[in-house]
């Protein structure tokens, strides 16, 4: 351990790290453009430049490692006419963007402006720029505007060290130098969009969030990705019960600063018709809207008179959801099992490992430990439902296998189908007796296993949608129903 004195706080840090690093520990912020903490150090910006005492010159705080007894100053007038300066060059030659750009609200070159930039401007000649490269799609889901980039090669460094990829490099020369593909070669690796995340300007922008909302607008809520078992860690942001993106919340243990596209832009499936209320299947064989009460009476009918019965869940559900519908079946009598989707392998980084997601569900190894490992639903699924009185179907929407048609006309062979669905528009929701609206994963609030054995917390960004209740309500009411009432009539 080294002890460092930095603007005039003593601070123990780990000896070897950088200044930027360090400074951290005294909760001071150093400026940087280029430095990323999962990411090689190139020392180009020069706007972390700090004074250490005893240097003849000032030093960049990306590539200076800190020593037993250093002296820094990371706030004085020498540091701060360094970085005016370093931000009237950055200047010169950016548009003012902000009132149009995505980026506005969280970018590091909007905030620096308001520190070190001046009020006017002492260049009075043409700026550069790129002419037709201010909206090009260089991946399925990234657009550049190579007009506000100030080369600080963050892009370039994460398809080189991190996707191992390399769509991205420099071309050109000099004042000409911009960023780009290889012809031929889109940015279209499994983590593209992490490019937007880590660039310092609105020169990468996500293609599904441009002009959707401004940030500033958005409410933020803490989770962890529900796209696959790896269980990244996110910030949700939202506005009035709808998602406009997820981003990548950081977690060295997990998924580091890291996010894959699939599971970013993994809301997009709420983008749909949604379940708002309770609907009962009528002896004239119409699916018409109904009562909380009128559904829970149906169910209640439909168990008491069952004999054999079963429940498909699906790893979507989170660990106290699962706990609750297992006891609830059991008390009902009913058989179990969760609907699994093997895929993959999705990557995530971890440190200096990958973690490869084999589970669609997030939770599948909460879920499993509860209820099994979901051989009696391949079974189910192969051999019908024949012979099945009550058959309960949750969640498991999510698995590509409840959209086939064999499967559905499979599980329809059940005397009594139940359905707890949030998307209208599953084709098992029209062959439903019952079916009750679900909560999808931004209303719910738990906790999810990782494949890690990780437990980690999700959080809800909004109550359900019109009449739906989270799946813990719902099996609290079912229960009610079932045991409570029939306890007080007996």
């Amino acid at each position: 351990m080294a002890k460092v004195t930095i603007d005039g706080n003593e601070v123990e840090v780990q000896d070897g790290i950088n200044v930027i690093e360090a400074a951290k520990a005294a909760d001071i912020h150093v400026p940087h453009f280029c430095y990323h903490p999962s990411l090689s150090v190139v020392g180009q910006c020069r706007m972390c430049l700090v004074e250490v005492e005893g240097m003849a010159k000032l030093q960049a705080g990306c590539a200076t490692p800190v020593k037993d007894g250093m002296k820094i100053h990371v706030w004085n007038d020498k540091v701060d006419k360094a970085r005016r300066g370093q931000m009237e060059f950055l200047l010169i030659n950016h548009p003012l963007d902000c009132p149009i750009c995505d980026k506005a609200g969280e970018c590091p070159l909007q905030d620096y402006s308001f520190n070190y930039g001046n009020v006017d401007s002492r260049y009075g000649e043409f700026k550069r720029t790129y002419p037709g490269m201010d909206r090009t799609a260089i991946g399925p889901h990234v657009i550049q505007n190579m007009n506000r980039c100030i080369h600080c090669t963050r892009c370039i460094r994460f398809t080189a060290e991190i996707t191992g990829t390399s769509e991205l490099a420099f071309f050109k020369r000099g004042a000409s130098t911009e960023v780009g593909v290889f012809p031929g070669t889109p940015l279209d690796n499994w983590m593209s969009a992490c490019v937007t995340d880590i660039c310092p300007t609105g020169a990468l922008t996500p293609r599904e969030f441009r002009f959707e909302s401004r940030v500033w607008n958005l409410d933020v809520t803490e989770s962890v990705c529900n796209g696959c078992d790896v269980g990244c860690n996110i910030f949700i942001g939202h506005r009035n019960g709808q998602v406009y993106r997820y981003r990548p919340r950081v977690n060295p243990d997990v998924n580091d600063h890291w996010l894959c596209d699939y599971g970013r832009f993994s809301y997009e499936q709420y983008e749909t018709d949604r379940v708002v209320v309770p609907k009962v299947r009528t002896e004239d064989d119409y699916l018409g809207i109904s009562t909380w009460d009128e559904a829970l009476e149906a169910i209640g009918r439909a168990y008491r008179d069952a004999k054999n019965t079963f429940a498909i869940l699906s790893a979507q559900m989170t660990n106290e959801e699962a706990s609750a519908a297992k006891a609830l079946f059991d008390r009902i009598g009913s058989r179990t099992g969760v609907m699994v989707d093997p895929i993959g392998p999705i990557k995530m980084k971890s440190r200096t490992e990958w973690l490869l997601g084999t589970q669609a569900g997030p939770n599948f190894r909460g879920v499993s430990k509860v209820i099994g490992d979901g051989a009696n639903v391949d079974n189910l699924l192969t051999n019908g439902a024949d012979g099945i009185d009550v058959l309960y179907i949750c969640d498991a929407l999510f698995s590509e296998r409840a959209k086939d048609p064999a499967v559905i006309a499979s599980l329809r062979k059940a005397k009594f189908l139940i359905v707890h669905s949030w998307d209208a528009n599953h084709p098992l929701c029209d062959v439903a007796d019952v079916l009750i609206p679900g909560a999808i994963h931004p209303e719910k609030e738990g906790t999810y296993t990782n494949l890690q054995g990780r437990e980690q917390q999700i959080h809800q960004a909004f109550t359900p949608k019109g009449q739906a209740i989270t799946d813990l309500d719902t099996f609290r009411r079912i229960s009610e129903r079932l045991f409570e009432l029939a306890e007080v009539s007996a």
